[in-house]
């Protein structure tokens, strides 16, 4: 069989056409057998994409901001009511207070608190002064040392206005006096006076003429707590061969000087006896929220 002869332009019948000697190495021809290079082709396609990204997305012109979107603030289904203003009693300053002949009553214990507040007087107590009271001590009777007459009589002279109460049962009674003074300077200056009196009288005694006397023995005076100046102390009255433990305070409200004996009747000894009347800070508590109202009283 004849072998196959080459053409004038050297290619072989049937075969590729003969690769031009200036193609490009990577052998790539036109169909004509014209080379051309791949390169150009990938630049123009990208070329391309990259006009019709920039036809949509147009980055020169200006984004329009993104709105921020807004919570309504949060309303309750119902107003709440408007704070109610406090109401504010007036009421005089306690070193101001002026009492007289009549309000002078609401400075007074009650028996209901006696009996709510004394252990002594828990199973009832009546008030036994038969409607009332004088100041002073009677009439030819004096007090030994003189000087200590103002431990009995509370001030040195009679005041403008008093009152007096007794309460009593079988295991105690309660005596309280009201003095009222023109003002309550005087009643402060009053009081001083008393105090300093009290201090230096650890013993004293009533001296009656044609009767027995009584005496008086006081540990030193403590001073109360409360609203208003007060002094308490323990004092042993002895009359007619019985020794009768008390506890014994004095307080100033303005224009008043209160006085209170709480004395202990049962036969125990003078501890056991003073414990059936509570304690000294209860019992002046008791006279000071008595006081209490009675300033607010005033008005």
């Amino acid at each position: 069989m004849a072998g196959t002869q080459p053409q004038a332009d050297g290619s072989t019948p049937g075969g590729p056409p003969p690769v031009p000697p200036d193609a490009p190495s990577d052998g790539s021809v036109d169909p004509d057998g014209s080379s051309r290079s791949r390169g150009w082709w990938w630049l123009l396609v990208v070329a391309a994409v990259a006009v019709v990204v920039l036809l949509v997305v147009r980055p020169w012109e200006p984004a329009e901001p993104t709105p921020t979107p807004t919570t309504p603030p949060a309303t309750s289904a119902e107003p709440e009511p408007p704070s109610p203003t406090p109401t504010v009693t007036v009421v005089p300053p306690a070193e101001e207070a002026m009492f007289d002949a009549t309000t002078l009553e609401g400075l007074f214990v009650t028996t209901e608190d006696l009996e709510s507040d004394v252990p002594a007087a828990g199973d009832g107590i009546e008030r036994s002064d038969g409607g009332g009271m004088v100041w002073g001590i009677p009439p030819g009777s004096s007090i030994d040392p003189a000087v200590c007459t103002t431990a009995v009589t509370v001030v040195a002279e009679a005041p403008p206005a008093f009152g007096g109460r007794v309460y009593a049962n079988d295991r105690m009674t309660f005596v309280q006096d009201v003095a009222v003074l023109a003002d309550p300077a005087t009643a402060r200056q009053a009081f001083a006076q008393l105090v300093t009196t009290v201090d230096a009288c650890p013993t004293y005694a009533q001296v009656n003429p044609g009767m027995d006397g009584a005496t008086w023995t006081a540990d030193a005076a403590i001073e109360g707590q409360g609203v208003y100046p007060s002094i308490i102390q323990s004092v042993v009255h002895s009359a007619e061969g019985r020794d009768v433990p008390t506890y014994r305070g004095h307080m100033l409200v303005g224009n008043a000087i209160v006085t209170w004996t709480a004395s202990a009747l049962d036969d125990a000894d003078q501890q056991d006896a003073l414990a059936t009347l509570g304690d000294p800070e209860s019992l002046t508590t008791m006279v000071q929220l008595r006081a209490q109202e009675a300033v607010l009283a005033l008005g």
